[in-house]
Protein backbone atom coordinates (compact mmCIF):
# COMPACT_ATOMS: atom_id res chain seq x y z
CA UNK A 1 0.00 0.00 0.00
CA UNK A 2 1.62 3.34 -1.25
CA UNK A 3 0.19 6.38 0.25
CA UNK A 4 0.99 10.55 0.35
CA UNK A 5 0.73 13.04 3.16
CA UNK A 6 -1.03 16.40 1.32
CA UNK A 7 -0.03 19.33 4.06
CA UNK A 8 3.60 19.25 5.50
CA UNK A 9 2.90 22.17 8.57
CA UNK A 10 2.80 21.06 11.86
CA UNK A 11 0.50 18.25 12.16
CA UNK A 12 2.02 17.34 8.88
CA UNK A 13 4.96 16.29 9.59
CA UNK A 14 3.53 14.46 13.18
CA UNK A 15 2.33 12.09 10.78
CA UNK A 16 6.29 12.16 8.82
CA UNK A 17 7.51 11.06 11.97
CA UNK A 18 5.01 8.82 12.74
CA UNK A 19 5.47 6.45 9.29
CA UNK A 20 8.25 4.62 10.11
CA UNK A 21 6.01 2.94 13.52
CA UNK A 22 3.31 2.86 11.11
CA UNK A 23 5.00 0.53 8.86
CA UNK A 24 6.55 -1.36 11.69
CA UNK A 25 3.08 -2.38 12.69
CA UNK A 26 1.68 -2.99 9.30
CA UNK A 27 3.57 -4.26 6.85
CA UNK A 28 3.98 -3.58 3.21
CA UNK A 29 2.73 0.24 3.81
CA UNK A 30 5.14 2.82 2.76
CA UNK A 31 4.93 6.36 2.04
CA UNK A 32 6.23 7.34 -0.98
CA UNK A 33 4.94 11.16 -1.84
CA UNK A 34 4.83 14.57 0.45
CA UNK A 35 2.45 17.88 -0.95
CA UNK A 36 2.12 21.15 -0.16
CA UNK A 37 1.60 24.52 -1.56
CA UNK A 38 4.36 26.02 -0.14
CA UNK A 39 7.63 24.48 -1.05
CA UNK A 40 9.24 25.94 1.97
CA UNK A 41 7.59 23.30 3.87
CA UNK A 42 10.15 20.41 2.50
CA UNK A 43 13.07 22.18 4.43
CA UNK A 44 11.64 23.67 7.18
CA UNK A 45 10.07 22.57 10.95
CA UNK A 46 6.54 23.55 12.04
CA UNK A 47 6.13 24.34 15.74
CA UNK A 48 2.87 23.49 17.03
CA UNK A 49 1.41 23.28 21.18
CA UNK A 50 2.39 20.27 21.58
CA UNK A 51 6.16 21.22 21.12
CA UNK A 52 8.99 22.34 18.86
CA UNK A 53 10.78 19.92 16.88
CA UNK A 54 14.30 20.43 15.79
CA UNK A 55 15.11 17.29 14.36
CA UNK A 56 16.46 17.58 10.59
CA UNK A 57 14.43 16.35 7.57
CA UNK A 58 15.29 13.64 5.35
CA UNK A 59 12.84 13.56 2.18
CA UNK A 60 15.78 12.75 -0.22
CA UNK A 61 13.28 9.33 -0.79
CA UNK A 62 10.24 11.02 -1.72
CA UNK A 63 8.48 12.21 -4.46
CA UNK A 64 7.81 15.90 -3.68
CA UNK A 65 5.29 18.17 -4.80
CA UNK A 66 3.50 21.80 -4.92
CA UNK A 67 -0.29 20.97 -6.43
CA UNK A 68 -2.26 18.41 -5.55
CA UNK A 69 -3.45 17.81 -9.18
CA UNK A 70 -0.08 16.25 -10.37
CA UNK A 71 0.36 14.26 -6.98
CA UNK A 72 -2.69 12.32 -8.24
CA UNK A 73 -1.73 12.08 -11.78
CA UNK A 74 1.56 11.11 -10.85
CA UNK A 75 1.28 8.78 -8.04
CA UNK A 76 -0.35 5.19 -7.47
CA UNK A 77 -2.06 5.66 -4.38
CA UNK A 78 -4.20 3.11 -1.96
CA UNK A 79 -4.66 6.35 0.61
CA UNK A 80 -4.04 9.79 1.49
CA UNK A 81 -3.42 11.82 5.27
CA UNK A 82 -4.44 15.11 4.89
CA UNK A 83 -3.13 17.60 7.30
CA UNK A 84 -4.50 20.89 5.78
CA UNK A 85 -6.25 23.82 6.97
CA UNK A 86 -9.66 23.62 8.36
CA UNK A 87 -11.25 25.42 5.45
CA UNK A 88 -10.01 23.38 2.45
CA UNK A 89 -10.89 19.65 4.09
CA UNK A 90 -13.63 19.21 2.39
CA UNK A 91 -12.49 20.17 -1.19
CA UNK A 92 -9.13 18.42 -0.90
CA UNK A 93 -11.26 14.88 0.66
CA UNK A 94 -13.25 15.15 -1.78
CA UNK A 95 -11.24 15.76 -5.25
CA UNK A 96 -8.57 12.80 -3.50
CA UNK A 97 -11.75 10.14 -2.77
CA UNK A 98 -12.99 10.96 -6.67
CA UNK A 99 -10.44 9.31 -7.58
CA UNK A 100 -10.77 6.01 -5.91
CA UNK A 101 -8.75 6.81 -3.46
CA UNK A 102 -8.98 6.21 0.87
CA UNK A 103 -8.69 9.38 3.01
CA UNK A 104 -7.39 10.20 6.18
CA UNK A 105 -8.70 13.97 6.78
CA UNK A 106 -7.57 15.85 10.07
CA UNK A 107 -9.82 17.00 12.79
CA UNK A 108 -12.27 18.44 12.73
CA UNK A 109 -14.15 17.32 9.64
CA UNK A 110 -15.27 20.88 7.79
CA UNK A 111 -16.06 23.77 8.69
CA UNK A 112 -20.04 23.55 8.20
CA UNK A 113 -22.25 20.38 8.86
CA UNK A 114 -23.13 20.37 5.08
CA UNK A 115 -19.61 19.57 3.79
CA UNK A 116 -19.14 16.98 6.65
CA UNK A 117 -22.35 15.46 5.10
CA UNK A 118 -21.00 15.83 1.69
CA UNK A 119 -17.63 14.11 2.67
CA UNK A 120 -19.83 11.02 3.57
CA UNK A 121 -21.70 11.03 0.66
CA UNK A 122 -18.72 11.06 -1.69
CA UNK A 123 -16.97 8.41 0.39
CA UNK A 124 -19.94 6.24 0.06
CA UNK A 125 -20.61 6.70 -3.68
CA UNK A 126 -16.91 6.46 -4.19
CA UNK A 127 -16.69 3.23 -2.11
CA UNK A 128 -13.55 4.73 -0.26
CA UNK A 129 -12.98 4.96 3.37
CA UNK A 130 -12.66 7.83 5.24
CA UNK A 131 -11.47 9.02 8.59
CA UNK A 132 -11.35 12.40 10.87
CA UNK A 133 -8.13 12.19 12.78
CA UNK A 134 -10.54 12.70 15.98
CA UNK A 135 -7.08 11.41 17.86
CA UNK A 136 -7.91 11.74 21.72
CA UNK A 137 -10.36 7.90 20.94
CA UNK A 138 -6.90 6.41 20.32
CA UNK A 139 -4.99 8.03 23.78
CA UNK A 140 -4.89 5.47 26.34
CA UNK A 141 -6.22 7.74 29.00
CA UNK A 142 -8.97 8.47 27.36
CA UNK A 143 -9.70 4.74 25.70
CA UNK A 144 -9.09 3.47 29.79
CA UNK A 145 -11.60 6.44 30.73
CA UNK A 146 -14.18 4.97 28.03
CA UNK A 147 -13.91 1.60 29.36
CA UNK A 148 -14.40 2.53 32.88
CA UNK A 149 -17.49 4.48 31.49
CA UNK A 150 -18.65 1.82 30.16
CA UNK A 151 -17.93 -1.02 32.59
CA UNK A 152 -19.52 1.25 35.68
CA UNK A 153 -16.74 -0.52 37.24
CA UNK A 154 -17.04 2.78 39.56
CA UNK A 155 -20.93 3.33 39.49
CA UNK A 156 -22.39 5.30 37.14
CA UNK A 157 -21.19 8.99 36.09
CA UNK A 158 -22.02 11.93 38.16
CA UNK A 159 -19.90 14.53 37.01
CA UNK A 160 -17.32 14.69 34.20
CA UNK A 161 -15.17 18.09 33.34
CA UNK A 162 -12.70 18.22 30.69
CA UNK A 163 -10.46 20.72 29.73
CA UNK A 164 -7.96 21.49 26.66
CA UNK A 165 -5.48 24.74 27.37
CA UNK A 166 -2.90 26.14 24.95
CA UNK A 167 -0.63 28.71 23.99
CA UNK A 168 -2.05 31.17 21.48
CA UNK A 169 -1.77 29.77 17.82
CA UNK A 170 0.80 31.60 16.13
CA UNK A 171 2.41 29.03 13.88
CA UNK A 172 0.03 28.38 11.45
CA UNK A 173 0.87 28.77 7.80
CA UNK A 174 -0.50 32.75 6.57
CA UNK A 175 -2.17 32.58 10.24
CA UNK A 176 -4.92 31.08 8.59
CA UNK A 177 -6.03 29.62 12.20
CA UNK A 178 -6.25 33.02 13.73
CA UNK A 179 -8.80 33.59 11.21
CA UNK A 180 -12.20 32.24 12.55
CA UNK A 181 -13.83 32.20 9.39
CA UNK A 182 -11.27 29.36 8.30
CA UNK A 183 -10.31 27.37 11.45
CA UNK A 184 -13.95 28.01 13.28
CA UNK A 185 -11.36 28.98 16.16
CA UNK A 186 -10.45 27.02 19.49
CA UNK A 187 -13.95 25.76 19.84
CA UNK A 188 -13.86 23.98 16.12
CA UNK A 189 -10.07 23.09 16.44
CA UNK A 190 -8.93 21.92 19.99
CA UNK A 191 -11.95 22.37 21.80
CA UNK A 192 -13.62 19.94 19.57
CA UNK A 193 -11.27 16.83 20.28
CA UNK A 194 -13.13 16.88 23.85
CA UNK A 195 -16.40 17.38 21.62
CA UNK A 196 -15.73 14.29 20.40
CA UNK A 197 -15.18 11.78 23.55
CA UNK A 198 -17.82 13.80 25.15
CA UNK A 199 -20.31 11.95 22.24
CA UNK A 200 -18.28 9.23 21.87
CA UNK A 201 -18.52 8.33 25.60
CA UNK A 202 -22.08 9.71 26.74
CA UNK A 203 -23.80 9.95 23.56
CA UNK A 204 -25.32 13.23 22.35
CA UNK A 205 -26.37 15.75 24.77
CA UNK A 206 -30.48 17.44 24.84
CA UNK A 207 -28.73 20.56 24.27
CA UNK A 208 -25.43 23.15 24.96
CA UNK A 209 -25.04 26.09 26.70
CA UNK A 210 -22.24 27.66 25.93
CA UNK A 211 -19.81 30.97 26.64
CA UNK A 212 -16.71 31.98 24.83
CA UNK A 213 -14.15 34.58 24.73
CA UNK A 214 -12.93 36.68 22.01
CA UNK A 215 -10.30 38.93 23.25
CA UNK A 216 -7.21 37.55 20.64
CA UNK A 217 -9.45 35.68 18.26
CA UNK A 218 -12.60 34.72 17.38
CA UNK A 219 -14.09 32.11 19.72
CA UNK A 220 -10.31 31.91 21.60
CA UNK A 221 -11.93 29.92 24.52
CA UNK A 222 -14.96 28.42 25.29
CA UNK A 223 -16.83 26.58 28.03
CA UNK A 224 -20.18 24.45 27.53
CA UNK A 225 -22.70 22.95 29.69
CA UNK A 226 -23.84 19.50 28.02
CA UNK A 227 -27.07 18.45 29.16
CA UNK A 228 -27.91 15.02 29.68
CA UNK A 229 -30.60 13.92 32.32
CA UNK A 230 -28.71 12.27 34.87
CA UNK A 231 -25.25 13.58 34.79
CA UNK A 232 -22.95 17.04 34.78
CA UNK A 233 -20.83 17.63 31.75
CA UNK A 234 -18.68 20.48 31.06
CA UNK A 235 -16.00 21.14 28.60
CA UNK A 236 -13.25 24.24 28.01
CA UNK A 237 -11.07 24.49 25.64
CA UNK A 238 -8.96 27.73 25.87
CA UNK A 239 -5.75 28.81 22.95
CA UNK A 240 -5.30 32.13 24.10
CA UNK A 241 -2.86 31.84 26.94
CA UNK A 242 0.57 32.80 26.62
CA UNK A 243 3.42 31.67 24.63
CA UNK A 244 4.83 30.57 27.84
CA UNK A 245 1.69 28.28 29.22
CA UNK A 246 2.29 24.68 28.33
CA UNK A 247 -0.45 22.55 26.18
CA UNK A 248 -2.69 20.95 29.02
CA UNK A 249 -5.17 18.43 28.25
CA UNK A 250 -7.40 17.17 30.72
CA UNK A 251 -10.31 15.41 32.66
CA UNK A 252 -11.85 15.02 36.34
CA UNK A 253 -14.74 12.85 36.06
CA UNK A 254 -16.58 11.37 39.28
CA UNK A 255 -18.29 8.25 39.36
CA UNK A 256 -20.25 6.97 42.15
CA UNK A 257 -17.53 4.86 44.03
CA UNK A 258 -14.36 6.97 42.76
CA UNK A 259 -13.13 9.86 40.86
CA UNK A 260 -10.81 9.65 38.17
CA UNK A 261 -8.38 12.44 37.50
CA UNK A 262 -5.72 12.87 33.98
CA UNK A 263 -3.22 15.82 34.48
CA UNK A 264 0.24 16.66 33.97
CA UNK A 265 0.94 14.48 36.78
CA UNK A 266 -0.36 11.19 35.25
CA UNK A 267 -3.72 9.48 35.96
CA UNK A 268 -4.86 9.09 39.40
CA UNK A 269 -7.64 7.12 41.22
CA UNK A 270 -9.29 8.61 44.58
CA UNK A 271 -12.04 5.74 45.99
CA UNK A 272 -14.64 6.73 48.24
CA UNK A 273 -13.05 4.50 50.69
CA UNK A 274 -9.49 4.23 50.57
CA UNK A 275 -6.37 6.23 49.28
CA UNK A 276 -5.41 7.58 46.23
CA UNK A 277 -3.57 5.81 43.32
CA UNK A 278 -1.77 6.02 40.29
CA UNK A 279 -3.73 4.33 37.54
CA UNK A 280 -0.88 2.79 34.76
CA UNK A 281 -1.95 3.22 30.89
CA UNK A 282 -0.15 2.08 28.32
CA UNK A 283 2.52 3.97 26.58
CA UNK A 284 1.48 4.83 22.92
CA UNK A 285 0.94 7.06 20.44
CA UNK A 286 -2.64 8.04 19.70
CA UNK A 287 -1.48 9.65 16.15
CA UNK A 288 -0.06 6.06 14.81
CA UNK A 289 -2.60 4.30 16.67
CA UNK A 290 -5.55 5.84 14.43
CA UNK A 291 -3.51 5.43 11.09
CA UNK A 292 -3.11 2.43 11.94
CA UNK A 293 -6.85 0.98 12.56
CA UNK A 294 -7.34 2.98 8.86
CA UNK A 295 -5.24 0.60 7.14
CA UNK A 296 -6.52 -2.17 9.00
CA UNK A 297 -10.03 -0.64 7.74
CA UNK A 298 -9.14 -0.42 4.21
CA UNK A 299 -7.48 -3.68 4.43
CA UNK A 300 -10.58 -5.47 5.87
CA UNK A 301 -13.43 -3.38 3.99
CA UNK A 302 -15.11 -2.27 7.07
CA UNK A 303 -15.87 0.76 9.08
CA UNK A 304 -13.89 1.50 12.35
CA UNK A 305 -15.09 0.56 15.50
CA UNK A 306 -13.60 2.96 17.22
CA UNK A 307 -14.06 6.46 15.07
CA UNK A 308 -16.40 6.02 11.85
CA UNK A 309 -16.44 9.32 9.84
CA UNK A 310 -20.09 9.42 10.66
CA UNK A 311 -19.17 10.04 14.30
CA UNK A 312 -16.87 13.05 13.30
CA UNK A 313 -19.87 14.32 11.94
CA UNK A 314 -21.97 14.81 14.85
CA UNK A 315 -19.23 15.80 17.26
CA UNK A 316 -18.91 18.89 14.04
CA UNK A 317 -22.67 19.27 14.61
CA UNK A 318 -22.21 19.57 18.32
CA UNK A 319 -19.08 22.12 18.44
CA UNK A 320 -21.50 24.05 15.85
CA UNK A 321 -24.30 24.86 18.06
CA UNK A 322 -21.87 25.55 21.02
CA UNK A 323 -20.40 28.04 18.63
CA UNK A 324 -24.13 29.47 18.01
CA UNK A 325 -24.69 29.03 21.44
CA UNK A 326 -22.15 31.39 22.50
CA UNK A 327 -22.65 34.02 19.98
CA UNK A 328 -26.28 33.85 21.08
CA UNK A 329 -26.28 33.97 24.37
CA UNK A 330 -28.88 31.16 24.01
CA UNK A 331 -29.56 27.52 24.45
CA UNK A 332 -29.20 25.52 21.84
CA UNK A 333 -30.77 21.64 21.26
CA UNK A 334 -29.83 19.09 19.60
CA UNK A 335 -32.63 16.48 19.71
Amino acid sequence: MNFAIIGFGGLGKLHFRCAGEVANRVKDVKLVAICDIDEQAFHTQTSTNLGNVDDELDLSEYHLYTCVDELLKNERLDFVITALPTYIHEEIAVKVMKHGINVFSEKPMALTLEQGEHMLQVAKESQVKLMIGQCVRYFPEYAMLKNLIDSKKYGKVIRADFIRISPNITWSWQDWMLDGAKSGGAALDMHVHDVDFIQWAFGVPKAVTSVATNHKTEHESISTVYHYDDMLVTGTGDWGMPGCFPFTPGFTVRFEKATVVMSAAGVKLYPEEGEPSDIEVQVVSGYIEEIVDFIQCIREDRESKINPPEASCCTLKIALAEKQSADTNQTVYLS
